[in-house]
């Protein structure tokens, strides 16, 4: 479909970037939640390369939604959820340029960069993206995708290296509430049993021997389809401190930056206590999604799987990189991150 595509639409020759003000710029973004906070550091330096410039980002998928509350962005857009009338003016305007977050061909993603009227387009070098962009980034595949995702930026201007950030969006009352009397002063362990696909989590019944021997506070973190997990677990144990639903990923970062310290398996999770610095140890199926997607504060700890099952991973290892952790962080106060 790709091949085809190239063939029915007017190729695309590769052209050096020529330095002009930059008024309005179209950023293609990943679907997932992980995958947008991975690649904020994009849109941070984007705005430091052309502040006035208008900075319009696009997906399919939620993730995308998150960037609705940056103040960098000037338009966040779901197309699943547009209008007719939203998707007509996005595709009937001109931008300057167009940068394109995907690394690999994608029939979708590649339709949507032929859509968009763009001055200058660029993507990430691969052979089944020539013919569509005017510049191609190469980058390795295994890597970073932060870092992976500022190079498309450096064909613009040179800019500092930035870290992911979540952006400032709205946390509810009852989570705001239950940080402040809760959370606040305290050294409590955040621990998500929730993944985007079932393959990532860690079983119920190993989340239950290993918080059985928990004695310190925890606070356990779940999406709205794992709540009857959640209960279950803050009803059995007397470490749990029960805590309302999140309603949001900005409701979980809130809990997050206020632990003193994240346990998780591979998922977006990780990647919010990567804004706040929050220690993490994480359970990784694979070194592939290590090497992408790596937990990137400062304290941090993985814990890597055999053959990308990641049952193999036993309780006795979470439970002693509980202990390392809790050893090393000692002196650790959760109300230093506030800054």
């Amino acid at each position: 479909m790709c091949r085809l595509l190239r063939v029915l639409g007017r190729r695309v020759q590769l052209s050096p970037y020529v330095r002009r003000r930059l008024n309005s710029v179209v950023v293609l973004m990943p679907e997932l939640f992980g995958d947008v906070i991975m690649t904020t550091p994009l849109i941070r330096a984007l705005d430091s390369i052309a502040p006035a410039a208008e900075i319009i980002v696009v997906g399919r998928g939620p993730g995308v939604r998150l960037l609705s509350h940056d103040d960098r962005v000037t338009q966040a857009i779901d197309l699943r959820e547009a209008s007719k009338e939203e998707r007509r003016a996005l595709f009937a305007r001109r931008y300057d340029v167009l940068l394109s977050t995907k690394d690999h061909p994608s029939f979708t993603n590649l339709r949507l960069v032929r859509q968009f009227k763009a001055g200058y387009r660029i993507g990430f070098d691969h052979p089944g993206h020539e013919g569509f962009f005017h510049c191609l980034v190469a980058r390795p595949e295994q890597m970073r995708v932060c870092e992976k995702a500022f190079g498309l930026v450096e064909t613009l201007g040179s800019v500092p290296s930035v870290a992911p950030y979540l952006p400032d969006g709205p946390v509810t009352p009852a989570i705001t509430e239950f940080v402040a009397s809760e959370l606040a002063g305290r050294s409590v362990l955040a621990v998500n049993i929730s993944a985007s696909k079932p393959e990532k989590r860690w079983p119920m019944a190993r989340w239950s021997e290993l918080l059985s021997e928990v004695t310190s506070p925890f606070v356990v973190l779940a999406a709205p389809e794992h709540a009857t997990d959640k209960r279950e677990l803050e009803s059995g144990f007397s470490g749990a401190i029960p805590s309302p639903a999140t309603e949001s990923l900005f409701d979980v970062g809130e809990i997050v930056r206020h632990s003193s310290m994240l346990l998780t398996t591979d998922t977006a999770a990780v990647h919010v206590a990567s804004c706040f610095d929050t220690p993490v140890l994480a359970l990784y199926r694979n070194s592939r999604d290590l090497a992408k997607f790596p937990p990137l504060s400062e304290r941090n700890h993985v814990l890597l799987a055999l053959d990308d099952d990641l049952t193999s991973i036993s309780v006795a290892e979470v439970r002693e990189g509980l202990n390392v952790f809790n050893r090393d962080l000692k002196e650790f106060k959760p109300e230093s991150k506030d800054g």
